[in-house]
This record gives structure tokens, C-alpha cells and sequence, in this order.
């Protein structure tokens, strides 16, 4: 028997279908894989106003759905979104680009209890056109 005669009898004479006791992993890496960018093209996330503000209490409240546009007014009157003070003529625009990203999503205010409610209403006249739902406005539940 020449050497690649007796070369191939010693590979196929140990149980003929690979070495035992190895798992070959690889398929379940690309599950794996395919079930993490799955998760990270599905996820939505919500940018926060970024200002430290003191809710209202409400008797009664109703959760906003679709709220996702999120915009803070402080005490002092500044209005701020996704960490950054602006002024109320960049709010329309923000908002905008925000609404074409998620069409569907509704616009949310969250007011200091001592911002000036002048502020509050040009604000919400500025956001106006941009609603397809009514105007959300974060309160904390009395109780």
C-alpha cells in the first residue's frame, strides 16, 4: 500500500465524520450577528430636552403615544432641545427635520412651572403647522 493509500485508511478508520467532541459555532455567530443588527436597525431612540426642569402636577393625565419631538421650556423662559438652548425661531426648523425622520412622531412639550406661559404659547404657535395629533404636555401625576 503506497503512503497516501495508508495516509487516507488512518483518516477514515477514526469514526469517518470529523473528530469528536467538536461543535462547529459558526452558525450560530451569524445568528447571532443577524439578530444584533436587526435589534439596532429597529431601535428608535428618544432625544432628550437636556434642560433640568420641575413638572406641573395634573389631577388628570393621558399618555402621549407618538411622542417623541421633545422640547423643554425652563423657569426662566430658555427653550431647549436634544441638550442645547436655541432660539424659538430654530424650533419650527428642528422640528421639522425630526418630524421627517419619524413621520409619525407627535411633538411633546415640557414646561418648568414657573416659565412664562407667553413663551409656552408662541412656542406651541411656532410647532402648530407640524401637528398631526394634538400637543403633548408633560405634567408629573398628582397623588
Amino acid at each position: 500500500m503506497s503512503r497516501r493509500g495508508r495516509s487516507m485508511t488512518a483518516q477514515s478508520g477514526s469514526g469517518g465524520g470529523g473528530s469528536d467532541g467538536e461543535i462547529d459555532l459558526t452558525p450560530m455567530l451569524d445568528v447571532v450577528f443577524i439578530m444584533l443588527i436587526f435589534f439596532i436597525v429597529t431601535s428608535s431612540f428618544v432625544k432628550e430636552p437636556g434642560a433640568d426642569i420641575t413638572k406641573a402636577d395634573a389631577l388628570t393625565t393621558e399618555s402621549c403615544v407618538r411622542g417623541t419631538i421633545i422640547f423643554a421650556i425652563t423657569g426662566s423662559g430658555e427653550i431647549y432641545y436634544d441638550k442645547k438652548q436655541l432660539p424659538i425661531g430654530r424650533a419650527y426648523r428642528l422640528a421639522e427635520a425630526a418630524k421627517k425622520e419619524a413621520p409619525k412622531a407627535n411633538v411633546v412639550i415640557q414646561a418648568d412651572v414657573d416659565a412664562p406661559t407667553s413663551v409656552l404659547s408662541e412656542l406651541t404657535g411656532v410647532l402648530k403647522p407640524l401637528m398631526d395629533a394634538p400637543l403633548c404636555v408633560s405634567t408629573n401625576e398628582a397623588g
